[in-house]
């Protein structure tokens, strides 16, 4: 063990002190570290030793060293020997004088630190070393100089009796040191030195030794450091100065700190120009500030000026919050402000204020220092100079930058808290919160934001936030109430109003709690406060749009209720019943929820109410003028807002309702022209508004309100006139068009709302003629119609509520509506010039709507005119395209309006059809309408087919809805509508099929009440019609077909026997349909109905044979086809053999002939079996493992398949897919299942090459053309097949359930192929057991002598069985066995994987067999761990986790022979790179602990001692199953071993969920290896040693960590037996691993040894 002498580890650990990788440098500095508590001489001498030695290491060397030394004297410091230390003091001050050029920087410091910590021990022999160095007229090395310092604030009381000496050595240095560095070591020496002394003089513990012992020095030292040294250019040495200087002024005397103040303070100050980091300048200042205020306050005054500008200065920089240094010197200047306000507060405010109002750049730094002023100050100090910080606050008001704005907010907090606000000017600091309350919500632009900015949204959050604390101060209510409802009216507030409200309504409520005498406003003494009539106006239009600017609705509604003492006596009581039911109705409702027409009509009614219930009219006409006064704000606001139409639209109306209840006519005709005049006749809403108020006027004014509008006609038929009206002009939008269209509108709504008496003898000439007129503009005389959209619109708007008041009239009946058809004719004019690419306006819909009111009025209109109606409109709407949306994807604004925009446009069109079939309500009638229609139905676009069948639908209920039966009309179309919807009942768009199917259902209900059937009675028949329909949601082509053929069952009982050939001949067109599934609907109706009713075609025989032959020209016709099917069928009956080959010659792809030939070739059982049989003994002979010229190689590498076995493939697909073929499939079952998926295996990743297209074939057979394909996919084509043959032999469940499971996927890849056939099989197991002996017997014999592919396939389907008890069930146990022993050995690593698997499979699937078999498959399972190929380990892991189970099934005599055989075969996958390996080597070996409690004891137990090391290793392995699988194992093998305390500690530290301390859990294992097993432990540790060579790092580590533990708790007698020292040599060497964690650990290690 000579080796391992602490000597060899602290000189390995010195060597590897300069370790590239820090956490390795920092561990062997522990390492040392805990060497030196045991050996601490050994330590310090070798580590002085291997410097001296070494004096050229790298200087990060060196420092390691110096450091290990330095913690080492610090822990143990009082155990180093005198002798010890002074050689160490001699040779660290020796080597600190040393020049630079032989000693860097680094090393001198970590020497000094050295020094240092001896001299918390040996001050003395230290201060005597370093005090050699100062002699008079010689500068020391500024080394010694730091180490002395620095020695004096960590030993201070050592230091004490010293500081004379010290400081009478230094002083005249001072005036001797030249270089920066000397400057700067002797400047932290004279900080350090006062420090020391004031430390001292906190605990006196020697009276006689106070501070001013050492003025003298202190003082000397002040005048060189200030007017000399404090001039250099070097940044270290000014903070050193600065630094010392704020420890000095602590020791100086009074008077000479005071004579020093007006040098000190401007020096101190003159550095921010100088250094970068202001900290230590700001620190200095503060401290000598300080001292000054404790010594005399009043000696600050003279300074107060000076400091002012440099302070402020720093205050407003940009403060960088991440650094410390920062944030600490920003607290520091805050600190120095505070102070100056003791020293001359009304020089600060002047300086501050002057600073508010004319230095806008550095207004946020004067605000912060405002506002800690008033918060830090004691008030007292601030009375009387509050109104001067209130007026300096004007200027930052006016401020736009946000920032500054905020901090604005936070002093205006200050201030109120403070009773600023309650001063004159106080309101204006109301006023700016309110402005900032204001500001529009606004999200933070992208992009990295600068620190510190603010969205607008974020500063009306604080500033809303700031208005909350105002109004619940109570000494802010005689500033809030009643001058915030100033804050109301004004449109520039308007953001602010939900704030504001909440603000007043808690205000009023608190006011109106101390009594109503206080609570009344007096509205005429206060000019300034807003009108009742003003409020009412405002919070009426805001709470028109309740959910708006913070859903400010509700608080406006409140604070409208808690005014209505003060808007009007009389309305106390009417709002207190009105207001809380619409208070509860926005509360309960929300923004996309509330109704808000509704709701508007709400609070019109409320307005209503009011003006009637106040019933005074100039009350009332002063309403009206604040109304109008309000919509006149809007222009000139300058605030932008989004709602403001909205709200003038509503401020219309309320005007409208102020109208009704004013008698005066000036003022009427004055506010209608104000009313026209102030809208925006751009905006809609504005228009809308404006008409419908104006309609509201004329309600009680008719004539009135139309002379007025007459005005303004006239005004614009002569706008080029001078005259009167000229000065009007100029007030009127320049677009004449879009006034016209405001006065359009306008008529419409007097028309709506116009006294039903007075309305239709002027409807014609006063109304109607200027609408009409005003729509059209005249050129050189004649009339042209606008093209304005917003004409349009209103033109079409005004025509609806004129047809409207005229319909609504009582006395219509009487009315001939004379130009009913010139409005129409005009309407359908829009419709048509509306684009039909595209939905953009309003036009089609509204004036559809229009069409559809003027039919109803008199008199009524005649066909021809109908029928372009229909047509004009039809084309309109059903061809503009579809809305697309993305599906997941939330719609847009835009895509939502296009959306309503589509839906009422249908609905329109809808609307309109309805109107005009109501007008002939019969069947003449519906066919009319339908007519234009079924041209749609048939379309090739799916949206055009879908509309114009929701229209049929429609049509038809409504028909069915409103018809009235007549005996002498009969439904003579229903055959020639069903006859046009059959084909859509299989269409491809669901929604289609189920409208088609539901107008069906009603076109028969409409034939059976005509046929007399009562309304409300059910058809059985029919009714079995919704049980068909259910079954359309399936989109499975046989679904639908047989739905068609249900539908065709129920057509042919129900239609009647007339209309048998009508609907024929339109079924006939509906053959060439564009759409399969609908031609095929078409065919099978047809055929039912010929079937059944061929009897009533007599005379139309000829007819429906030429229409047919017509359409086989195109259409492959069923009767030819069967035909031509039906004589090769018989053909090949009798030359079977012949028919096959030439069939096989056939181009491939077959052509859809030669598909339907195979197919009917399937039809006979006799013809069907013997084809079966040929195709499989010629698909046989190409299974064979022989070379086959007519194989190709695709170029990926794939092997194509040969023409003829792709060719049988393809028969077999053809005539399986025929369901007839199933009798012959179920006698040949076995042979074909088995050939098929043989033939499968050799097919994944296979394709039919284009190079083999149309080779070879009969001519005869080329029916068609068709068009070629690049590849043809041959595994899909044979699986396709195989999965037919399932479906065929009855077993389509087999098929089901590999879908579910994604079992076909699997068989298709390449790398998953044999997942897919263990799949299978099971699937096969579960669900098709009959046939399961023949293709278990048929596969195991073919599996040895198969090429790769198949042993792949083969092996993987017998083996799933093999594991599933249907093998014992069927006796299959043996022949399953023999097969897969036979191929255990299998070159192809896949294929011993399966086996291995099937063979373990014998334990589910036969387990009685387990003990008959099991030196076999004991035997096949080791060889699956230990031989092979087996690049990613996958037979290894399955034969390990196969054995583990059998291992479970057998006794101990099942496996005697065995176990040395399994541990040997386990243990080299210990240490195997994946970690599933070694988790699931360690769990088998840990279950081999069940056979050790007998006769093979012994063996297991030698076993575990010889892996015991590499458990022990891995229980700390870097994967955490293998952790776990390590611990079970010593859990288990633990009680085997002899030893009770061995055992007792793997089973308290090993647990499973818990964490192990590694280290911890080493030191107590080898403390009990070493006293209970000690002849061992030579073996462990060569073990050990093995492991220090190993691939993975973590367990490099841990064997070094263990060998390390075992060694320390070795008893000493035995360690000459352990390897001749060699291990220790080994550890050492493990400090070159090149991985870092590993070298930490080794490092670690070393420090156990000793």
């Amino acid at each position: 063990m000579a080796a391992c002498c602490v000597e060899n580890s602290l000189k390995a650990l010195r060597d590897a002190a300069f370790d590239k990788d820090e956490t390795v440098r920092q561990q062997i500095a522990q390492s040392l570290r805990q060497l030196g508590r045991q050996h601490t001489e050994l330590v310090l001498v070798s580590c002085q030793n291997y410097l001296s030695k070494h004096s050229q290491l790298e200087e990060e060397h060196r420092v390691v060293i110096l450091h290990s030394m330095e913690l080492v004297v610090k822990d143990v410091g009082s155990q180093v020997t005198e002798l010890l230390a002074k050689k160490l003091i001699a040779t660290a001050a020796q080597d600190l004088v040393k020049p630079d050029e032989a000693l860097g920087e680094g090393s001198k410091v970590a020497f000094s630190d050295l020094l240092v910590a001896l001299g918390g021990s040996f001050i003395e022999e230290v201060l005597d070393e370093m005090l050699q160095s100062f002699r008079p007229s010689a500068l020391p090395d500024a080394f010694i100089v730091r180490t002395v310092a620095h020695l004096s604030v960590a030993n201070v009381q050592g230091m004490t009796p010293y500081l004379g000496t010290v400081f009478e050595a230094i002083i005249p240095m001072l005036s001797l040191a030249k270089s920066d560095r000397m400057k700067a070591a002797l400047a932290e020496a004279m900080g350090l030195l006062s420090r020391c002394v004031l430390k001292y003089q906190e605990t006196l513990p020697d009276p006689t030794l106070k501070k001013e012992v050492f003025f003298q020095e202190i003082h000397a030292a002040y005048d060189i450091l200030l007017n000399s040294w404090l001039q250099s250019k070097e940044p270290r040495v000014r903070v050193e100065i600065l630094t010392a200087l704020g420890d000095m002024v602590h020791v100086m005397s009074p008077e000479k700190l005071l004579d020093e103040l007006p040098r000190l303070i401007p020096a101190i100050v003159s550095f921010y120009k100088k250094l970068y980091e202001p900290f230590h300048i700001t620190h200095c200042l503060g401290q000598a500030l300080d001292v000054v205020t404790k010594v005399d306050a009043r000696a600050l005054e003279p300074q107060v000026d000076g400091l002012l500008h440099p302070l402020h200065h720093q205050i407003c920089l940009p403060l960088d919050g991440e650094s410390q240094l920062a944030v600490r010197n920003h607290a520091g200047l805050l600190h120095c402000f505070i102070v100056l306000a003791g020293a001359s507060l009304d020089s600060l405010l002047k300086f501050l204020v002057h600073k508010l109002a004319n230095n806008e750049r550095n207004r946020l730094g004067t605000l912060t220092v405002l506002k800690h002023l008033i918060v830090s100050l004691p008030p007292a100090q601030l009375e009387g100079r509050r109104l001067v910080i209130l007026a300096g606050m004007k200027a930052p008001l006016q401020d736009t930058n946000n920032r500054i704005k905020r901090m604005v907010l936070e002093v205006i907090a200050s201030m109120a808290a403070g009773g600023y606000l309650e001063l004159e000017g106080g309101i204006a600091m109301v006023e700016f919160v309110v402005g900032q309350c204001s500001l529009p919500d606004s999200r933070r632009p992208a992009g990295l934001p600068k620190p510190g900015d603010l969205t607008d949204g974020e500063l009306k959050e604080a500033a809303e936030g700031l208005m909350g604390q105002l109004v619940a101060m109570d000494r802010m209510m005689p500033i809030l109430w009643p001058p915030l409802l100033e804050f109301v009216t004004p449109v520039q507030y308007t953001n602010a109003l939900a704030v504001v409200c909440r603000s007043l309504e808690s205000l009023a409520v608190r006011k109106r709690s101390t009594g109503m005498e206080l609570f009344e406003l007096n509205y005429d003494a206060r000019p300034s406060l807003p009108s009742p009539q003003a409020l009412v106006a405002r919070l009426l239009v805001v709470a028109s749009l309740p959910y708006v600017g913070q859903a400010r609705g509700l608080p406006a509604l409140k604070l409208l209720l808690a005014l209505s003492p003060t808007i009007h006596p009389g309305l106390e009581k009417l709002w207190a019943e009105e207001l809380p039911p619409l208070l509860h109705y926005v509360t309960d409702h929300s923004e996309e929820t509330i109704a808000q027409q509704q709701w508007e009509k709400n609070l019109l009614l409320l307005l209503f109410r009011t003006v009637e219930t106040v019933a005074d009219g100039r009350w009332t006409c002063r309403l009206g003028e604040e109304m109008t006064n309000h919509i006149n704000a809007w222009h000139s606001a300058a605030v932008p807002y989004s709602h403001v139409s909205q709200e003038k639209q509503f401020l219309y109306k309320c005007l409208g309702i102020v109208l009704q209840h004013t008698s005066s006519t000036e003022v009427i005709n004055q506010q209608l022209q104000e009313m026209l005049f102030s809208v925006q006749h751009g905006e809609a809403l504005e228009r809308e508004g404006v008409a419908i108020g104006v309609g509201f006027c004329a309600m009680t004014h008719f004539d009135k309100t139309l002379a007025r509008l007459e005005e303004f006609v006239k005004l614009d038929a002569l706008k080029k006139t001078v005259n009167f009206f000229n000065t009007l002009m100029e007030k009127v939008d320049g677009d004449i068009e879009k006034m016209k269209s405001t006065l359009i509108l306008c008529y419409g709504y007097v028309a709506l709302y116009a006294p039903e008496d007075l309305l239709l003898p002027k409807i014609e000439v006063s109304i109607l003629q200027h609408v009409v007129n005003l729509s059209n503009t005249k050129v050189l005389g004649i009339k042209i119609e606008s093209k304005d959209l917003m004409t349009k619109l209103s033109l079409i708007k005004a025509v609806t509520l004129i047809a409207k008041a005229v319909l609504s009239n009582r006395w219509r009946h009487s009315y001939p509506f004379g130009r009913k058809g010139e409005l129409l004719t005009s309407m359908q004019s829009l419709v048509k010039a509306e684009p039909r690419t595209q939905l953009k306006t309003p036009v089609r819909h509204m004036a559809m709507t229009a069409c559809t009111f003027l039919i109803r009025l008199e008199p009524p209109l005649n066909r021809a005119y109908i029928t372009e109606l229909i047509k004009t409109c039809l084309d309109s709407v059903l061809g503009l395209p579809p809305l697309v949306l993305e599906k997941g994807k939330e719609a847009s604004p835009e895509e939502k309006e296009r959306a309503v925009l589509y839906s009422e446009t249908s609905a329109a069109l809808q609307a309109l059809l309805n109107e005009i079939l109501m007008r002939v309500l019969s069947p003449d009638g519906l066919q009319a309408v339908f007519k234009h229609v079924e041209g749609w139905i048939i379309s090739t676009k799916d949206h055009e087919r879908e509309r114009a069948l929701d229209i049929t639908t429609k049509l038809a209920a409504i028909y069915l809805d409103k018809m009235v039966v007549r005996s002498e009309v009969e439904f003579a179309y229903l055959g020639t509508i069903v006859g046009r919807l059959v084909p859509r009942c299989t269409d491809p768009v669901l929604k289609v099929r189920q409208l088609a199917m539901g107008s069906i259902y009603t076109l028969f209900y409409i034939h059976l009440r005509y046929t007399g059937q009562p309304a409300g009675d059910k058809d059985e028949l029919i009714e079995h019609l919704k049980v068909i329909g259910a079954r359309l949601d399936q989109s499975e082509s046989q679904v639908l077909l047989r739905v068609c053929s249900d539908l065709a069952k129920v057509i042919s009982r129900r239609l009647p026997q007339e209309q048998v050939s009508t609907i024929l001949f339109v079924l006939f067109e509906g053959l060439d349909d564009h759409y399969f599934s609908c031609s095929s609907a078409a065919s099978i109706v047809m055929n039912t109905l010929i079937r059944t009713c061929g009897s009533v075609l007599e005379g139309h025989v000829s007819e429906i044979l030429k229409a047919l032959y017509i359409r086989l020209q195109w259409i492959t016709g069923e009767q030819v086809k069967l035909s031509m099917i039906h004589f090769i069928c018989v053909l090949a009956s009798q030359n079977t053999a012949e028919v096959v080959s030439c069939l096989l010659c056939s181009p491939l792809p077959f052509d859809k002939y030669t598909s339907d030939i195979w197919r009917a070739m399937a039809g006979e059982l006799t013809l069907a079996t013997r084809t079966m049989e040929l195709l499989m003994e010629a698909l046989g002979k190409h299974l064979l493992p022989t070379d086959r010229s007519g194989s190709l190689v695709h170029k990926s590498g794939a092997v194509c398949s040969a023409l003829e076995p792709l060719a049988i493939i393809c028969a077999l697909s053809e005539m399986l897919s025929n369901p007839e073929s199933a009798a012959a499939v179920k006698g040949l079952y076995p042979q074909l299942f088995s050939t098929l998926l043989i033939h499968l295996s050799s097919s994944v990743g296979v394709e039919f090459p284009k190079e083999l297209f149309n080779v070879g074939g009969a001519k005869e057979w080329k029916i068609s053309l068709r068009a070629k394909q690049s590849t043809f996919d041959v595994c899909n084509y044979s699986m396709d097949t195989l999965k037919a043959v399932l479906t065929a032999g009855r077993n389509s469940n087999v098929v089901t359930g590999m879908e579910e499971l994604g079992g076909w996927n699997l068989v298709r890849s390449s790398e998953k192929h044999h997942e897919g056939v263990a799949l299978l099989a099971q699937a096969m197991a579960r669900l098709a057991r009959p046939h399961l002996v023949g293709i278990a017997h048929h596969l195991a014999s073919a599996l040895p002598s198969m090429p790769k592919s198949q042993r792949v396939t083969l092996s993987a389907f017998l083996c799933e069985l093999l594991g599933n008890p249907v093998s014992s069930d069927l006796q299959l146990t043996d022949v399953l066995l023999a097969s897969l022993l036979a191929c255990a050995g299998d070159v192809v690593p896949i294929v011993r994987l399966l086996c291995i698997r099937g063979l373990g499979g014998v334990i589910t699937g036969d387990p009685k067999k387990v003990a008959l078999y099991a030196p076999k498959l004991v035997g096949a399972m080791i060889s699956g761990i230990s031989d092979g190929e087996d690049p990613r380990d996958l037979v290894k892991l399955e034969a390990m986790d196969r054995l583990g189970t059998l291992l479970g099934r057998l006794e101990e005599g099942s496996v005697r022979s065995l176990l040395a055989n399994i541990i040997l075969a386990t243990q080299p996958l210990f240490e195997n790179e994946n970690d599933r390996v070694r988790t699931k080597a360690f769990s088998l070996f840990g279950s081999l602990s069940r056979f050790g409690a007998g006769e093979l004891k012994q063996v297991y137990v030698e076993q575990v001692h010889a892996s015991l090391v590499s458990l022990i290793l891995h229980v700390n392995d870097s994967s955490g199953e293998v952790v776990k699988a390590c611990k079970d194992a010593l859990q288990s093998a633990g009680p085997l071993i002899g030893s009770d305390s061995l055992c007792a500690l793997f089973q308290s530290e090993l647990q499973a969920e818990g964490t192990l301390d590694y280290w911890a859990f080493l030191d107590d294992l080898s403390t009990t290896i070493a006293s209970e097993f000690p002849a061992k432990v030579n073996i462990y540790l060569a073990v050990g040693v093995t492991f220090f060579k190993g691939l993975l790092p973590e367990i490099r580590g841990n064997a070094v960590i263990f060998t390390a533990s075992l060694l320390q708790k070795l008893p000493r007698k035995y360690h000459q037996g352990v390897t001749n020292g060699n291990i220790c040599v080994d550890i050492v060497a493990m400090l070159q691993d090149p991985v870092a964690s590993v070298r930490v650990k080794v490092a670690k290690a070393l420090s156990l040894l000793h």
